[in-house]
């Protein structure tokens, strides 16, 4: 959101933003006990604002939230928020929006000529729960993830954690850390690890955030539909190579996680990168040292049904105190009225946008931060607000109605293809972010291989945020 207000600024643009927190920041304001980025710090930052963390620093929740509001303050884009204020309704009038806002009480109408979404790719207010049988007669405390932040809520006590993605394995640690008696993990499958260091050498960015990288994984899986040649010829003839070549990068990572066998081992269960584009977590070895210790026990299974002590997952009584659900959140449309709702490519599989960002039945909506997943989200959230500022400013061609058709029709069939089916397939662009950059700079007449006229660093070195410098503005 606040890289959208940049970007529109920028173009001359009256800029208005509602934020139902006190202060911006999003999920970085407040989540689970432990939460951090993913990344090492040069790939969340601000393209135009560098993070002040150590090189390399894997970066925790506050520090990041601290870095977000001094980037707010700084270009002066928290003038443009009205925060604790709630967008009851979002509908069309006059060719453009009237908002319908709430803040203490007080209800007010607004008139815009353009309306984006930047609420990001998760949210708080929709936490999804599965739904778990005699939660009556259960005698512990059950909570979302977001809910547990403090030690003193698993101290000394029985604690359970269900999820299979990198918050429910961040909560086990936590709970280990905090004091917990027993932790146990419950996932319904194994998923595959990458690791923050391939084989404990390579930083994993030079693999999968370079031309390099990014090649490899188009070799096995395709090209992002719209990638021009040589990408996708390269798949047709190298795929065969490119199939083995990652059959030994998951031996590599299965023995790096100490996951070659038994039941918690994804090895022959599923494709490392199918895997990633399903349930994308990097990590260090933390949890599992903490498992082979015996600190975490890791039990794949489905929750059934709690017990008056604990939960039986796949005809297994677990002991609990507590049950924390590391599952996820849904996506929520109904700030939008029904026949707005009813033009929105809305699937089981996520929402279906042109360049991951417009609609193709709703004119001047945009959707920037919360319908794409990447690997640097920052970096690509910028770049996106940048595009839809300068598309709307008249700056190059609107996309016509066949051309969003065409695209998205395109990107239905090659992620339905591979990748798993889950509820934010539509968004996932991860390992091919540089390619979908690419496409973006391209449509604003801007450079697309921003690494000088150093070859080598443009092939071999990892596209980070810095790289896009000078993008919002340009």
């Amino acid at each position: 959101g606040l890289q959208t207000i940049a970007a529109f600024k920028a173009k001359g643009y009256e800029v208005t933003a509602f934020e139902k927190a006190p202060e911006v920041g999003g999920l970085w304001r407040q989540n689970y006990l432990g939460y951090g980025v993913q990344v090492p710090k040069e790939y969340f930052e601000f393209a135009d604002y560098p993070s002040p963390a150590a090189s390399g620093e894997f970066v925790d929740g506050p520090s990041t939230q601290n870095y977000i509001v001094d980037y707010a303050k700084h270009f002066k884009l928290d003038e443009h928020v009205q925060t604790g204020t709630t967008v009851e309704k979002v509908e069309p009038k006059d060719g453009g929006w009237q908002f319908t806002t709430k803040k203490d009480g007080v209800e007010n109408t607004h008139q815009f000529d353009y309306c984006v979404v930047s609420q990001g790719m998760y949210s708080t207010e929709n936490r999804f729960i599965p739904s778990v049988g005699n939660q009556e007669g259960f005698q512990g405390t059950a909570m979302h993830s977001t809910d547990f932040q403090q030690p003193e809520q698993v101290a000394g006590k029985n604690v359970v954690v269900v999820g299979g993605g990198k918050s429910a394995m961040d909560c086990a640690i936590a709970a280990s850390n905090s004091g917990a008696k027993r932790v146990t993990l419950v996932s319904r499958n194994p998923h595959w690890p990458t690791p923050r260091k391939i084989a404990g050498l390579i930083p994993f960015q030079y693999i999968f955030l370079s031309r390099f990288g990014t090649a490899l994984v188009v070799g096995h899986k395709g090209a992002l539909p719209g990638t021009p040649n040589p990408m996708p010829l390269w798949h047709s003839l190298g795929w065969p190579l490119m199939a083995a070549a990652f059959k030994a990068v998951e031996v590599i990572f299965a023995a790096q996680f100490n996951m070659l066998k038994g039941p918690t081992s994804p090895l022959g269960k599923s494709d490392v990168l199918e895997n990633f584009y399903g349930y994308a977590q990097v990590l260090d070895t933390t949890f599992q040292s903490k498992v082979k210790e015996g600190a975490i026990r890791w039990h794949i299974g489905n929750p059934e049904r709690y017990t008056a002590t604990g939960l039986q997952a796949s005809g297994e009584e677990l002991d609990a105190d507590v049950v924390v659900f590391a599952t996820g959140y849904g996506k929520d449309y109904s700030i939008f009225t029904d026949e707005v709702r009813g033009k929105l490519d809305l699937q089981t599989d996520g929402h279906w946008l042109y360049r991951h960002t417009l609609p193709t039945a709703v004119p001047n909506l945009a959707f920037v931060g919360s319908e794409l997943a990447t690997i640097s989200n920052i970096s690509s959230y910028g770049i996106q607000a940048a595009w839809v500022a300068k598309m709307w400013a008249g700056e190059f061609p609107a996309p016509t109605g066949k051309e969003m058709e065409e695209e998205i029709a395109a990107n239905k069939a090659w992620k339905r293809r591979w990748m798993p089916l889950t509820t934010s397939r539509a968004s996932l662009v991860l390992l091919h972010q540089t390619h979908f950059h690419d496409m973006l700079l391209k449509d604003m007449g801007l450079p697309h291989r921003r690494k000088g006229s150093n070859f080598v660093a443009e092939l071999f070195a990892p596209y980070a945020p810095a790289d896009y410098k000078g993008v919002i503005g340009a």
